[in-house]
């Protein structure tokens, strides 16, 4: 892979919580070419993520991505992916970084420009998501004392589909991480039209993994197109 054909985000804080979402819930999100990850039978794993971006190829601006959780794909001479994931709802904070993430990555984006804040503290950080007034969602990240930050590279495939087939995309994180599954987050889904497939009935309101990295940048390969597969 040519250096040049990555992609380059860099961030001063990622965040992510992972919660219990019915399957049938999850496969209704999901193309019939991916199959959700279960956490026990008849749970599937929603991530919640945001991240601040500090520069990019369309500057600054902050995102929320909603996620399911998929089976990876592996490929013949590289290392298992940490994780496999499918952004089913993404918005971002400027006109730009939306269309960029159609464009570019063949992500599916909330239309309309959303307000993000990050509260941070020393052992936790809050982020809180609005469009027009009114609040999408918050999402409350905790970092134990007595977890260590370390610094990691970790490896994920991000998958996308449209009309004419589905795609695979890798991507390395690099930063300070923290991972922790003490359950001290929490969610608070306030039911906004950003994603109206999803009720906050619907969700644990504790994740049940919580993910912090910090001043560290994501890098994302090419897209790839995938041959089809058997649906389901």
């Amino acid at each position: 892979m040519n250096t040049h054909d990555i992609t380059d985000y860099v961030y001063r804080d990622a965040v992510n919580g992972f919660f219990e979402l019915p399957t049938a819930i999850a496969r209704g999100l999901l193309p019939a070419t991916l199959q959700p990850v279960e956490i026990h039978h008849g749970s599937s794993i929603l991530t919640v993520t945001a991240f601040e971006f500090s520069d990019s190829a369309v500057g600054a601006y902050a995102e929320i991505a909603l996620s399911i959780i998929v089976s990876p794909r592996v490929m013949a001479g590289e290392a298992m992916p940490r994780a496999a994931m499918y952004p089913f709802q993404v918005g971002t904070t400027t006109a730009a970084s939306r269309k960029h993430g159609m464009e570019k990555w063949k992500l599916p984006h909330h239309p309309e420009d959303l307000t993000v804040a990050f509260d941070r503290a020393e052992h936790r950080v809050k982020v809180s998501a609005s469009c027009n007034g009114r609040p999408i969602l918050d999402l409350e990240v905790h970092h134990p004392g007595r977890v260590e930050w370390q610094e990691v590279e970790h490896t994920y495939q991000t998958f996308m589909h449209d009309a004419r087939g589905t795609y695979l995309s890798p991507l390395v994180m690099r930063g300070a991480f923290m991972e922790s599954e003490e359950e001290l987050g929490r969610l608070t889904w306030h039911g906004h039209a950003f994603e109206s497939r999803i009720t906050a009935d619907d969700i644990d309101t504790i994740p049940f993994r919580e993910q912090w990295m910090r001043d560290g940048v994501e890098s994302i390969h090419p897209i790839q197109t995938l041959e089809v597969l058997a649906g389901r």
